[in-house]
């Protein structure tokens, strides 16, 4: 079940890291549940439960799991359907994600399709993915085309429910370990699952069995807690660092939201908000900003730029010292990564539309400085609605319908750069927003280039020389290449559930 919460919310905040300007409303359309298809009424059920979600204590969806053991041909079979609906500001968004999946018995994944779309003004996308030997097959479908992809895949991975099946299948005790590797459905990465089990605890009259669940990829780790019944099924699960939490429920109350703005609960604008405490000079050129987080370790997250320097750095606190001017350093020519000058799934470099578009723009330029400078005011102008409802648009889309957030302005700003040759890559963190007498920082994503031997900070969000550097706050930064898979963003999704932004004034 952390698995499912991960999952889950990455799919619905990655579109919510983005800085409160205004935005138009659009009425998303009623969905309805999908119809689990079943092969044969012998076939086992192994799973069948549906949930609430909430963040920040509000209903911002529902989830159904389903599974079943087709023992004539040694198959387990499965859904996982998730619909989600909150607003941000007027727009309301309506995420909904659909994965089919297919296992051996013991639950190694064989296959699996994933269709989803993040907001109803966007064409839907399916994925479907095939174990070969040691090697993944991916083809990706949108109504407009469609591409095949292959991935080195290690042994015996799990499923997209590993977590959910394997405690049915075989529930544990206090003091029980538990580990295996199982599948991201998203970003069809492999995730370490680390399940320790705790004690029985009270819960509405029920005594149930407290998991504790590490996750991790890479550099990420996420800890969640799930309360088991005896029959594995899992009831309740919480992941404080996003500030979440799934509650079973009976599946015909596990009826999608309001389609009118009355029946949604949550604000993500103002959920994802963080007030600064302290005296906050809104006119300095430099701040000196103290972040505190109980839940995540801040140790090593925050990295060095030409506007930020790191002064302390521990689990629970990091001090930071931000400046509109970058550091005067001696520039330093790197080899600079060819991914950083590739196209992706999101990032089109290579699409005729963003190719034309760069060519009208800076063929009579040779300055890369010039070219940069001409981009990003295009792409500030160019993109004339703030539109809230979209999760992640590619550059393309974002070239095509004019609208979107500050993710849609910086995939279009990264694909617009790398056309005219100029290595760009993304950034995620927080922006302060003055609000008259106090400020807050919101999650955020703009651009960095490479130009002159350093990178260089763009927020194509604004006009050139309007950003004030020392405002940002950067996280983490990637290519978002097809490998990368945007799992950068989720470095600062983690810091939703208690992060706490102390200013100093000296």
């Amino acid at each position: 079940m952390v698995s499912v919460i991960r999952n889950t919310i990455w799919w619905v905040l990655l579109g919510g890291l983005a800085v409160g300007l205004g935005g138009c409303a659009q009425e998303p359309e009623k969905v309805a549940w999908p119809k689990v298809e079943w092969k044969g009424q012998q076939d086992e059920v192994l799973l069948r439960s549906s949930y609430e979600v909430l963040l920040q204590g509000k209903k911002v969806g529902y989830m159904l799991l389903d599974a079943k053991l087709d023992a004539k041909a040694q198959e387990v079979y499965g859904i996982w359907f998730t619909a989600m609906k909150f607003k941000r500001g007027n727009d309301i968004v309506s995420n909904l994600l659909d994965i089919h999946f297919v296992e051996t018995p013991e639950g190694v994944l064989k296959s699996m399709t994933v269709d989803g779309n993040s907001s109803p003004t966007e064409p839907p996308a399916s994925t479907l993915a095939t174990v070969a030997g040691d090697m993944l097959e991916v083809r990706v479908e949108t109504a407009e085309s469609e591409s095949d992809s292959r991935k080195p895949w290690p042994q015996n991975v799990l499923g997209p429910l590993a977590i959910d099946l394997s405690l049915v299948r075989q529930p544990m005790k206090p003091g029980e370990t538990r580990s295996f590797s199982n599948v991201e459905p998203n970003s069809l990465s492999v995730y370490q699952q680390n399940l320790t089990a705790l004690d029985y605890e009270d819960y509405e009259g029920q005594s149930l069995l407290k998991i504790s669940v590490v996750s991790t990829q890479g550099d990420i780790s996420m800890e969640g807690n799930l309360w088991v019944n005896q029959d594995g099924v899992t009831v309740r699960a919480t992941y404080p660092q996003m500030a979440m939490e799934v509650v079973l429920t009976e599946r015909t109350k596990a009826t999608l939201l309001d389609t009118n703005a009355s029946g949604v609960e949550l604000d993500l604008n103002e959920e994802t908000s963080v007030e600064i405490q302290g005296i906050y000079n809104q006119e300095a050129d430099t701040q000196l900003l103290t972040l505190v987080s109980m839940l995540t370790d801040l140790n090593g997250l925050f990295s060095p730029s030409a506007h930020q320097q790191v002064r302390k750095s521990s689990e629970n606190e990091v001090v930071l010292l931000t400046r509109d001017l970058p550091q005067q350093v001696t520039a330093v020519k790197e080899d600079v990564p060819k991914i950083y000058l590739s196209s992706s799934s999101l990032i089109q470099t290579e699409h005729q539309a963003i190719q034309d578009q760069v060519q009208s723009l800076v063929e009579n330029l040779e300055n890369d400085q010039e070219k940069l400078k001409v981009i990003h005011t295009f792409v500030s102008q160019h993109m004339e609605k703030k539109n809230y409802s979209k999760a992640m648009a590619s550059a393309v889309d974002a070239l095509q319908s004019q609208e979107g957030d500050c993710t849609e302005h910086a995939c279009l700003f990264a694909a617009m750069a790398r056309a005219a040759g100029i290595p760009t890559r993304m950034a995620a963190g927080l922006v302060a927003i003055p609000e008259g007498a106090s400020a807050r920082v919101w999650y955020h994503m703009w651009n960095e280039s490479y130009l002159n031997g350093q990178w260089i900070s763009v927020d194509a969000t604004r006009t050139p020389g309007e950003a004030k550097w020392s405002r940002y706050i950067k996280i983490s930064d990637t290519a978002l290449s097809n490998e990368d898979d945007q799992q950068y963003a989720l470095k600062a999704l983690l810091l939703l559930g208690d992060l706490q932004v102390y200013s100093k004034q000296g």
